[in-house]
């Protein structure tokens, strides 16, 4: 607010938006959760509201070419600093209608849904799907951004480059908790968009900045293990080395919409050469269909990776030594996914700025734990590999 007195004729707008969502399961294993950043999930013997949340937005508009925006978005996590809960915060140069430059906190452009995929009454889906948008907590970038649009006889073609660095938590079991840090980041997407089709192409190259104190601790205690204790402890070690290793995405998307027929679709490839992360492949498709205020669709998505299981634990099973496997297990195998989910959203038009919106989601896994979710531990000798959720949300613009 304090760059409004800069200019007399600057034009400050300020708007809203605000989710109240309860949520309910009926899985023994796994606590629900939309996104790896969210540090709390929900068990089967709750009705969970900590999905709620309310974004503010305001933007000045300093001249005709200058502009600045920023977003804060509260919603439950364990960390309340103002940086996690800044979501956008970014002066805008638009040089002509064709070109505009970005610096300063913008969101990380991997998706279709990347701009709102917070304002739940921007979209028909109840919330964005987990096996495509949950697995990768980074939503925003550090840096700048430019882009190009161009009008072509039947469309509008787009091209725009990014750079910076992210970071964000990550939450699983047992208290665990990572700021994980991302650094040269670069990326490249490119859209066309003519009369009711919008089609897209992204590729995002990255390094990881940092590690958790727990990984180099464990490579420390693997490493004193004599070899005739454990055999193929140097894998395990291996694969704790996280830190500077390179990571890309590429992802392709479509959208039709003519206003009575919704189809979206995303899919997409990220890999690394880490261990850890090996062609985890993800996608999605959803097919809607609106009745007046009304409107009826039907989702599919899956997440799978080609990670190799964890090698073989030690020979010897003293306790230190099964729990260090244990340990580190939950780092190595962290991204071992193979999960589909069918889900069926039915939203109603209340207003012109209120959405209702039921969903219901069956999800099958072939493994848990998963990264998706966290766990209770208890229940791991028979863990229920296929649950239903049920979400009943109010979805406010203002």
């Amino acid at each position: 607010m304090a760059f409004t007195p800069l200019s007399h004729s600057a034009n400050a707008d300020f708007s809203g938006f605000a989710t109240l969502k309860a949520v309910k399961t009926d899985s023994r294993t796994a606590k629900i959760r939309e996104t790896i950043s969210q540090p709390s999930g929900v068990t089967t013997d709750e009705l969970d509201f900590s999905f709620s949340s309310i974004g503010l937005q305001a933007e000045w508009k300093i001249n005709s070419s200058f502009d600045l925006v920023g977003q804060l978005l509260i919603k439950d996590q364990r960390n309340d600093k103002i940086n996690n809960t800044l979501k956008l915060a970014f002066l805008r140069y638009s040089a002509s209608s064709n070109w505009q430059f970005r610096a300063g906190r913008t969101g990380l452009d991997l998706f279709l849904m990347t701009e709102y995929r917070d304002i739940g009454y921007s979209m028909d889906l109840e919330h964005p799907p987990v096996e495509f948008y949950a697995i990768i907590p980074h939503q925003n970038l550090d840096g700048i951004d430019l882009q190009y649009r161009a009008p072509l006889s039947h469309g509008v073609a787009s091209i725009k480059a990014y750079w910076g660095r992210s970071e964000s938590p990550l939450y699983s079991d047992n208290g665990f908790f990572w700021n994980v840090e991302l650094k040269s980041i670069l990326g490249v997407v490119a859209q066309y968009e003519t009369l009711n089709w919008l089609f897209r192409a992204n590729y995002t190259t990255t390094k990881s900045a940092n590690e958790h104190e727990q990984q180099g601790q464990l490579r420390d205690a693997l490493v004193k293990v004599p070899l005739s204790f454990w055999p193929t402890k140097s894998q395990l070690i291996d694969s704790l080395f996280i830190q500077d290793k390179d990571f890309t995405y590429n992802a392709l998307s479509m959208r039709y919409d003519d206003s009575n027929w919704l189809v979206q679709t995303e899919a997409s490839l990220t890999d690394s050469n880490s261990s850890v992360l090996n062609h985890l492949k993800a996608g999605y498709i959803t097919v809607g269909k609106r009745f007046d205020l009304n409107t009826l669709s039907v989702s599919y998505s899956i997440a799978k990776s080609d990670n190799k299981e964890v090698e073989p634990g030690p020979t010897v099973p003293l306790p230190e030594l099964v729990e260090l496997y244990q340990a580190a297990s939950m780092h190595s195998g962290f991204y071992q996914l193979d999960q589909s989910t069918t889900s069926l959203t039915w939203r109603r038009e209340l207003s012109a700025t209120l959405a209702l919106k039921l969903n219901w989601q069956h999800t099958t896994t072939h493994r848990l734990p998963s990264a998706f979710y966290l766990h209770r531990a208890d229940q791991f000798e028979e863990p229920d590999l296929s649950f239903n959720t049920f979400t009943l949300s109010f979805n406010w613009v203002f």
